[in-house]
Order: C-alpha cells, then sequence, then structure tokens
C-alpha cells in the first residue's frame, strides 16, 4: 500500500479551531457559573453561622441581664412593609410570621472597615449611638465565633434587644456595604429583597426566621 501524504485542508483545520473555541468558552461559562453558585452557599453558611452565634450570646445576654447594654444603641428599625419575602410578598402581607409581626426588629450593621476600627479599639470609651452599635454589633459575636475573620464583610443582624430573639443575619464578602433605604449601587446592597434570585445575582447570604 502506497503511503498517504494527505493532510488537513485550511477549511478542515479552520472548523477544528471553531469548535475548540466554542468548547473552551463553554467551559469556562460553566466554571464561572459554579464559582459563582459556590461564592453564594458560601454565604449562606456564613449566615447562618452568625445567626446561630448571635442567637446563643443574645441567650447568653438574657440570662446575665446584658440586653440592657443593647437596648441603649438597638440600631435601624426594620418596617416589614418594606421586606420583600423568599416568595416574593411584602412580610407584612406574609401569612407567615405571625409572631415575629407583632415584635419591633433593629438591625445592627457593619462593614470590613468598621470591623477593622473596631479592632483597633477606635469605637472603645466612645458614647454616640454610631460607636455603641459596633461595639454591640461584633460584642455579640467575640464569645461564641470561633473564626472571627469571616466579621471582615458586610453584616447585618437583625434582632430584637427586649425579648433577645435573632430574626435574620445578612453577609456578604463580595460587597461593600448593605442598606435598608438606599438604592443597590456601586458595592453597596438594598437588602429588603430576600427573594434567593435577588440574593444570588449580588452574593448576599440569608439566614433567618420565616
Amino acid at each position: 500500500m502506497k503511503n498517504s501524504n494527505k493532510g488537513f485542508t485550511l477549511t478542515e483545520m479552520i472548523v477544528a479551531f471553531v469548535i475548540l473555541a466554542v468548547l473552551s468558552s463553554l467551559g469556562v461559562v460553566g466554571v464561572l457559573a459554579y464559582q459563582d453558585f459556590a461564592d453564594f452557599e458560601r454565604q449562606n453558611r456564613y449566615a447562618q453561622t452568625l445567626f446561630v452565634a448571635a442567637q446563643a450570646e443574645l441567650t447568653s445576654y438574657s440570662v446575665r441581664g446584658g440586653l440592657e447594654t443593647l437596648k441603649e444603641a438597638p440600631g435601624e428599625e426594620i418596617l416589614l412593609d418594606t421586606i420583600i419575602t423568599k416568595d416574593g410578598v411584602y412580610a407584612d402581607a406574609s401569612g407567615e410570621g405571625e409572631i415575629i409581626k407583632g415584635d419591633t426588629i433593629y438591625a445592627l450593621s457593619g462593614t470590613a472597615e468598621t470591623y477593622q476600627k473596631y479592632l483597633n479599639g477606635e469605637y472603645d470609651g466612645r458614647d454616640d449611638a454610631q460607636s455603641k452599635g459596633y461595639r454591640a454589633l461584633y460584642g455579640i459575636f467575640e464569645e461564641y465565633l470561633h473564626d472571627k475573620s469571616i466579621l471582615n464583610a458586610a453584616i447585618s443582624l437583625e434582632y430584637n434587644p427586649e425579648k433577645g430573639l435573632v430574626y435574620g443575619v445578612l453577609y456578604s464578602d463580595k460587597n461593600r456595604s448593605f442598606t435598608y433605604t438606599a438604592s443597590t449601587r456601586e458595592g453597596r446592597v438594598n437588602v429588603c429583597d430576600r427573594r434567593e434570585d435577588f440574593r444570588s445575582e449580588y452574593l448576599v447570604g440569608y439566614y433567618g426566621l420565616e
């Protein structure tokens, strides 16, 4: 048999390269999608970790009589008619959480920057409400949180200082800060929307009472 010296034509090579490029792009898209999914799941796990730690500490406060300190700087009051539940309805119109509707809920919020200032002692000995709020927020996690490095992120703790109950925790180390009144822009996320598609888009973790 004669040896064949026939190779690929230019057209065949171009088609092969196009196919490889398409497959490569699909692979990159798949990897990025998985990375976003993994990041979102991590935000939710950290939110749950902080929720458990905060509730344990508030229970301890209730026993020791430490809730009075929290009442001095409870934080920002949360209005249920501004919160969109995971089902896409406003919390005050939802059929769930009837007990919560009778409570006043406050939020203490912090950022990676405020946590570093807290570590540096910049809020110590100050009597303004903002400093008291940051001391209260990070102090809640001191005893029951083993890995405190996760506090280097945007955090909102929703709770009732009268009853010592935690209602929810929002968490993201991918955003600069959280807000309940301003618009979502430039690393600042309005966390009134608790729908999963919204939170997954902005990589905001949430764990709380329904």
